[in-house]
């Protein structure tokens, strides 16, 4: 099994960190990443099976799904050292 610290991009991990920093709440940035998400989804063209999937996972899935999806990957962005 793949460690967190090599799983979350280092990007990301940053992004979560700076947001933190300058005072967005954790559910300030969730709803951002959902809302990234969703744009993603209408716009992205996958590149790979992986890609394929998670875009299919995020088009089948509900808004609250969506939410908790987005708060797994900022817990685990947040435990990422950058």
């Amino acid at each position: 099994m793949e460690q967190v610290s090599t799983a979350v991009p280092r990007e990301l991990a940053k992004i979560i960190s700076e947001g933190l920093k300058h005072g967005l709440s954790e559910d300030q940035i969730v709803k951002g990443m959902v809302s990234l998400g969703n744009f993603a989804e209408k716009v992205s063209s996958p590149d790979n099976p992986e890609e394929v999937f998670i875009k299919a996972l995020w088009n089948e899935a509900t808004n609250e799904e969506k939410e908790m999806i987005s708060r797994i990957i900022f817990r685990v962005g947040k435990k990422r050292p950058h």
